[in-house]
């Protein structure tokens, strides 16, 4: 998975600014998940702490990275589109702080790649959280939604 790090992390910062100015680095990649590690200057709010739009983001973009790479992984070309979410900010971060996102399981992995190569919306709904001095500080639900090309 080290390949696939590094190409995750070069697209995260190479295609999307906000990531690079939010100071984003992959951490871990493994079978479990994804770790990202943030600091907390780019993202601070005037109270000191890391500003809500930039833990959403945060959330949004490990959820974004799975998909991603299952999609990469099948060779299937699609526009990867975050369809809804909700947030839910538990206890403010005041230090550098970590997002993360499990796999999902197996079962709805193949059903996402299946409808996308179908040529139909593939859905996968992902639950990235923030983590800070071992504590949970926020949660994101959100579904995902892979576009197939039309090209």
């Amino acid at each position: 998975m080290t390949d696939e790090k590094t190409w995750l992390q070069a697209t995260l910062t190479d295609k999307i600014p906000m990531a690079r100015a939010m100071g984003v680095q992959i951490e871990r990649l493994d079978d479990i998940g994804l770790c990202i590690s943030l600091p907390l200057a780019p993202n601070i709010n005037d109270k000191g702490t890391a500003f809500g739009g930039a833990m959403s983001s945060a959330m949004i973009l490990a959820g974004w990275s799975l998909p991603r790479l299952l999609l990469r992984r099948a060779g299937v070309v699609a526009d990867l589109v975050i369809g809804r979410c909700e947030v839910r900010f538990l206890a403010p971060v005041d230090g550098p702080f970590q997002t993360l996102c499990l796999w999902p399981d197996e079962t709805a992995c193949k059903a996402f790649l299946a409808d996308v190569q179908a040529g139909r919306r593939g859905r996968l709904a992902l639950e990235p959280h923030i983590l800070h001095n071992n504590q949970q500080c926020a949660t994101l639900a959100a579904r995902y939604t892979a576009l197939p090309s039309t090209a």
